[in-house]
C-alpha cells in the first residue's frame, strides 16, 4: 500500500514539473521573441588606405526627418556623440596627426561640440559610452580637443562620414549632415618609412629587384622630393632592365621636371622604340604624347 502511495506522489511530482517546463516554454516564447525591425540608425563601418596604412571609421547614421538638426535636435554648445546610438568611433593602427595633434596607434571616440561658427572636435579614450546622459562622459578621459570651421554644403538627409581628399601621406574625415560639413584633417608618416626601406635594401644594393628602384624614382619624383635621387633611382632601374620604356617614360618625365628638356627628348624617343620594339600600343602612345609635349618646350 505504502509503495503505490509512494508511486502516486512521484506522477504527481513529474506531472507539476512537466507544467512548469511547459509554463516556462509557453513564456519565453511568448515574450523572447522579438520582432525584427530596420533599426533607425543604421550602422556603418568604412575603412580608407592611405599611405602605408588604413583608417577605419564606424558609426551609426540617422536621419533629419524634417527635423532641425543643428540648433534643434544637436543642440548647439553641447556635448555631441556625432551619431546616434553610440559615439563615432575612428581606428589608428600607427601613430597619426588629426586635426594637426599627435595620437598613437588605438581605438578612440570622436565626441563633438556643434557651434554655429566653429566645432570642437574631443578626441575621447573611453569607447564604451552609448549614452552621455547622467555624467557618463568625462572630460577627464579626453585625448585632447581641437576646432575646425563647419562650411555649408548641399542638404545630406542622413548623418554621413566618409573619407576624401586621399594624397600620399594624408585625407580629410569629413562629417555632413543637414546643410553642415566639417573636415577634419589626417595625415600619416610615409617619407621616413620609404627612406629607411631604401636603407635596408642599399645594404645589399645587388640584390635590389630593379622594381623597387622604379618604384622609389616614381616616389620621389610624384612627392616633391629630390630629383636627383629620382634619377639615381631611375638610372639603376634601367641598368638591371635595359630597354625598359615604362623606366624610359619616367626617366624622361624627371628629365622633364629638372628642365632638362634636351637629355628628356633623347631618353623618350628611345623609350618609344623600346615601347615599339615590344609592340606594347599604349606605351607607344604614352610614350608619343610626352615626346609631342617636349617638342613645344626645345
Amino acid at each position: 500500500m505504502n509503495r503505490i502511495v509512494f508511486i502516486q506522489q512521484k506522477i504527481v511530482s513529474m506531472k507539476q514539473s512537466i507544467s512548469v517546463i511547459c509554463l516556462l516554454f509557453c513564456f519565453n516564447f511568448c515574450y523572447g521573441q522579438r520582432l525584427k525591425t530596420p533599426t533607425l540608425s543604421p550602422f556603418s563601418k568604412i575603412s580608407q588606405q592611405v599611405g602605408l596604412t588604413d583608417v577605419e571609421l564606424e558609426y551609426s547614421r540617422p536621419s533629419a526627418k524634417g527635423r532641425v538638426v543643428f540648433g534643434g535636435l544637436v543642440p548647439f554648445d553641447k556635448v555631441w556623440r556625432t551619431g546616434a546610438n553610440a559615439a563615432t568611433k575612428i581606428t589608428f593602427k600607427e601613430i597619426t596627426k588629426i586635426g594637426g595633434k599627435t595620437i598613437q596607434p588605438g581605438l578612440y571616440a570622436i565626441y563633438t561640440i556643434p557651434n554655429q561658427d566653429y566645432w570642437t572636435i574631443i578626441i575621447h579614450s573611453n569607447t564604451s559610452l552609448r549614452s552621455i546622459a547622467g555624467g557618463a562622459y568625462k572630460p577627464s578621459n579626453d585625448v585632447f580637443r581641437f576646432e575646425i570651421a563647419p562650411k555649408n554644403n548641399n542638404y545630406v538627409e542622413t548623418f554621413t562620414c566618409q573619407f576624401s581628399q586621399v594624397k600620399t601621406n594624408s585625407l580629410m574625415l569629413d562629417i555632413a549632415w543637414e546643410n553642415t560639413l566639417i573636415s577634419i584633417p589626417i595625415e600619416v608618416e610615409v617619407d621616413k618609412k620609404i627612406e629607411s626601406q631604401m636603407l635596408h635594401f642599399m645594404k645589399t644594393p645587388a640584390n635590389i629587384p630593379h622594381r623597387t628602384y622604379f618604384e622609389a624614382a616614381q616616389y620621389y619624383s610624384n612627392n616633391g622630393k629630390d630629383l636627383n635621387d629620382a634619377l639615381s633611382f631611375i638610372d639603376s632601374a634601367l641598368d638591371k632592365s635595359p630597354e625598359n620604356f615604362r623606366y624610359g617614360l619616367l626617366k624622361a618625365k624627371i628629365l622633364a621636371k629638372m628642365n632638362n628638356y634636351k637629355n628628356a627628348l633623347v631618353v623618350i624617343k628611345a623609350a618609344n622604340m623600346w615601347a615599339k620594339n615590344k609592340n606594347n600600343a599604349n606605351y607607344i602612345e604614352q610614350t608619343r604624347l610626352f615626346w609631342d609635349s617636349l617638342l613645344t618646350k626645345k
